[in-house]
């Protein structure tokens, strides 16, 4: 991100703050569900570890400390200094092949280890895990995933732990999988039956004025895979004549795709209309006498013919939506930027797609393909050099406090640990959007310079007065007021670990520089620099050093710089 780039998004922050005018499901009885996933062995995975196909492909070797950096951040919830040094050391390649190794770290097992009683246990399992764990690129992944296919506890799912936990481990599981897989065990999760209305979906009953639910069949097309127009693979749209995008589908497409996804339940479901049981884990299964039989006509004019059953017919729904030539550039284009920069040149999408149109074996739909291809792109890895112009992205605030718990993580999370409403300070919640659109979405430009130069700015669609203003309150309580050389600390609250820093303290400009790296990659500006220096001498800490380091961790972590991803 170049200095001007940078200076748009340091300034529509910056305004935003000035506008502010300142500041700184229950398991019932003692039946606990199994893991659903089998062992994975290094094996296993090695043998489907995808090679760096993409073209454009970026150099590979060690790296220095900034660069190290810039690949930790885009690979996982925070860098830590361990996680600098490694990829510092083996260089982006070997970087990605150690984390694609990793064993899955799967949320249903981290939950099953704490109070599933209390409200939103789910989320608090997710914060252990994105903190702890050492799968960190496949847990980024799911969290990207989770943003494109969103299923929402807002719709009153939140007392389904287990429930919820386990449309999570889809995402895990299938991070580095094949699309084709993932679009249908998602179809068929009962939690997203659920939230979108396909669990139960029926056949017409004109007796009855029954018409099959559209729900899930208009965001199957719209969000989960091929979007609203028609695509170049380098994700531009296609235009007719008169300059107009070209539709990728319209209401018939809907009607008849709502006819595929009709007969499901829940899997151990005794009556199809007023289930007792309700099976929130195991994939839904088919009740042939409510699928609508009929013939029907998917996307590109691709026929169903009349007499399948409900399996046959979404197998060839999944099939051709899956081979719609728009979906590599949708998905491709969306996980850049999850992953790497708000706006990725129409090249670096480009040579994505054809990853994930064709990866070197011939597959298409390989994520692991589309993963690496991702993240080894010379843009990915040297766009703040080659393209000035649009690298770089406003961090998520999920991960602008994962970050900080990560950089100085305590030696364990206790049993108390609480933050399950985390929404309400960060407008942020794992698999708690306000709506099936998520948080944000991927084409929104914040109003003004960022606007006017064309440039998209996701994040920020979650950014306002008072929402910079709890994140930045979050910080706040998760640094000076949360760490470990404080003494009255509540059971429930994180606390940091500033053992470390504490042993600098005595050297301002040698915890400078350790908390520049640790925080901001070496790029902290001077401007920065000179106010934390100046605030760290500007009284006595006598007896309260501890003070002096967490209120430097807090206004580096707090600033706008810490804010860019770049």
């Amino acid at each position: 991100m170049t200095k001007i780039t940078k200076f748009l998004f340091l300034t529509a922050l910056v305004s935003a703050l000035s506008a502010c005018g300142g500041g700184g499901g229950s398991v019932e009885g003692d039946s606990i569900p199994t893991a659903s996933a089998g062992p994975v062995t290094a094996a296993a995975l090695a043998a489907a570890l995808p090679p760096s196909e993409v073209a454009n492909v970026a150099d590979d070797g060690p790296l220095n400390a900034e660069d190290a950096y810039r690949l930790v951040e885009q690979t996982t919830f925070g860098p830590t200094l361990s996680d600098i040094d490694d990829a510092s050391r083996l260089g982006a390649n070997a970087w990605i092949d150690q984390q694609m190794l990793q064993r899955p770290t799967l949320l249903s097992d981290t939950l099953r280890q704490l109070d599933t009683s209390r409200w939103n246990e789910y989320v608090n399992a997710w914060w252990r895990q994105v903190i702890q764990s050492d799968d960190q690129l496949r847990q980024r992944v799911a969290f990207a995933l989770s943003e494109i296919l969103v299923v929402s506890a807002h719709d009153g799912l939140s007392s389904e732990q287990f429930g919820m936990s386990g449309y999570y481990d889809i995402l895990i599981r299938n991070a580095f999988g094949n699309y084709r897989q993932l679009l249908e065990e998602i179809t068929l999760n009962p939690v997203m039956g659920e939230y979108l209305s396909m669990k139960g979906n029926r056949k017409p009953e004109v007796s009855e004025n029954i018409q099959p639910d559209e729900n899930y069949a208009r965001e199957l097309l719209q969000l989960f895979s091929i979007g609203q127009v028609l695509l170049n693979e380098d994700g531009s749209a296609q235009l007719d004549d008169g300059g107009v995008p070209l539709p990728s589908y319209n209401q018939t497409s809907i009607e008849n795709f709502a006819r595929v996804f009709t007969g499901w339940h829940f899997a151990n479901a005794e009556d199809f209309r007023w289930p007792q049981n309700k099976d929130y884990l195991s994939p839904m299964t088919a009740w042939q006498d409510y699928h609508d039989t009929d013939a029907k006509t998917l996307l590109l004019g691709v026929e169903t013919p009349a007499g399948q059953t409900a399996e046959e017919d979404l197998a060839a729904a999944l099939d051709n939506v899956f081979n719609h030539p728009n979906v590599g550039p949708f998905i491709s284009k969306q996980l850049i930027q999850r992953l790497v920069t708000s706006n990725p040149s129409p090249e670096y999408v480009r040579d994505v797609t054809a990853v994930f149109n064709s990866n070197i074996d011939g597959v298409r739909g390989s994520l692991g393909s589309v993963v690496k291809a991702i993240l080894m792109h010379k843009e990915a890895r040297s766009g703040h050099i080659d393209a000035p112009e649009t690298f770089g992205k406003i961090r998520e605030p999920l991960l602008r406090l994962s970050h900080v718990w990560r950089a100085f993580e305590p030696e364990s999370i206790h049993y108390d640990f609480n933050y399950g409403w985390v929404e309400k300070e960060l407008s942020q919640s794992p698999l708690n959007s306000p709506s099936v659109f998520n948080f944000f979405r991927p084409d929104f430009s914040q109003p003004g310079e960022i606007s006017n130069r064309g440039l998209n700015s996701p994040e920020f669609q979650i950014l306002d007065e008072s929402s910079i203003i709890t994140i930045t309150s979050r910080l706040l309580a998760s640094t000076i007021w949360s760490h470990n050389y404080k003494t009255d600390i509540e059971p429930s609250r994180l606390t940091i670990d500033i053992s470390d820093e504490m042993n600098m303290v005595s050297n301002s400009d040698e915890l400078l520089d350790h908390l520049n790296l640790l925080l901001l990659g070496g790029r902290m500006s001077s401007e920065l620099r000179n106010e934390v220096s100046s605030l760290m001498s500007a009284r006595d800490y006598e007896g309260s050093e501890s003070q002096r380091v967490v209120e430097a961790i807090y206004l580096i972590a707090s600033s706008p710089e810490a804010a860019l991803q770049f």
